[in-house]
């Protein structure tokens, strides 16, 4: 395949550098963890991007989330039903002793599919109880919280984004590739964990 990017080509997940693509049992551990993941949407040539909590259900192969029953979400979904979603993880700045090389450890993975609004108030509730149980699962339904009320769900719209395909890569080498024409080694300074003010970020990824 020629070097570069065709959709008509390439099928959007396939990934340009294969020897970091992982499998389908990797892809669905890491989507079930992260705690954040970004939706694409557009209003016709205008792409948004949405930053939202999430619930990925393998027996319906399809991500939940929830929004306001008006807005610019619902508008964009409503009119294009195609969507793009992404989550990752980042550990360790990778530093090098060559422009080229500075690099991060990093763990993602993306999904292409076909969005749509969950009408049905059976899924409705099961994708919304589905949210809770991944961010509040020590928590137990009628002993610290309520049912979901007809009312509650005329207050919010529960998507579902049933995935076409997907992938996943990862990137946790430990460091990163080095000047090898000359160029002076790096001090070991520059690996400790707390070398650079946004290593933090990634200190407790791993």
């Amino acid at each position: 395949m020629a070097r570069g990017y065709d959709l008509d080509s390439r099928p959007a997940h396939q990934q340009r550098r294969g020897q970091l693509k992982q499998d389908d049992d990797w892809v669905t551990a890491l989507i079930s963890r992260l705690p954040l993941g970004y939706f694409a949407s557009r209003w016709d040539d205008q792409p948004f991007v949405h930053p939202m909590t999430y619930v990925y259900v393998a027996d319906k192969h399809c991500i939940y989330f929830h929004g306001s029953t008006v807005g610019r979400r619902r508008a964009n979904t409503d009119r294009h039903e195609k969507m793009c979603f992404c989550a990752t993880e980042m550990g360790q700045l990778l530093p090098s002793n060559q422009a080229l090389h500075f690099s991060v450890q990093y763990r993602s993975v993306m999904a292409f599919g076909t969005v749509r609004t969950v009408v049905e108030e059976a899924e409705q509730k099961a994708g919304l109880y589905a949210l809770i149980d991944k961010y509040f699962s020590p928590m137990a339904l009628n002993e610290d919280y309520s049912p979901i009320r007809p009312e509650d769900l005329k207050m919010t719209t529960v998507y579902a984004l049933d995935i076409d395909s997907w992938s996943g890569k990862e990137n946790w080498k430990e460091r990163t590739d080095m000047d090898d024409q000359g160029w002076p080694e790096l001090a070991e300074k520059w690996f400790a964990d707390d070398a650079f003010p946004l290593s933090a970020l990634g200190s407790k990824a791993d």
